[in-house]
């Protein structure tokens, strides 16, 4: 079973785009950017005490971009959450770790960048929606 409202996310460590879709069409078109300083390889020496890694600080602010991108996302919708790298893992496992998970379907995918044109054709699939198309005559 499906619930009215379906949600789909695209999300990244630059930044997470969200839809809202449900029987008007969308109603929820959000983009959110990160604060999420990049992670930086390096070819000298490893972090000491006097010259800390830093991944703390990172994983502060991707606490913060997780918070603003769920605040987006309404608890019943059913969700759909697409993205690049093991950021889209880490945002499911909180949403789940949050209880967002526990009365509705939620499908994660691994994907590169997508347009929202992408993101919307995607979402309205998982939403039992697909986009009817016609041939010319």
């Amino acid at each position: 079973m499906t619930t009215p409202q379906t949600t789909g996310v695209w999300i990244s460590g630059e930044s997470a785009t969200i839809l809202r879709w449900g029987p008007e069409g969308v109603s929820i078109r959000e983009t959110v950017e990160s604060q999420v300083p990049g992670r930086h390889r390096s070819t000298g020496r490893p972090p000491t005490e006097e010259h800390p890694a830093g991944e703390g600080h990172r994983d502060e602010h991707m606490r913060t971009f997780f918070a603003q991108v769920g605040a987006n996302i309404a608890a019943g919708d059913d969700l759909l959450l697409i993205g690049d790298g093991e950021v889209v893992e880490h945002f499911a496992r909180q949403m789940q770790s949050q209880g967002h998970g526990s009365s509705r379907r939620v499908q994660v995918e691994k994907s590169g960048p997508l347009t929202e044109p992408q993101l919307l054709a995607r979402l309205r699939t998982f939403a039992g929606s697909p986009a009817h198309r016609s041939l010319p005559t």
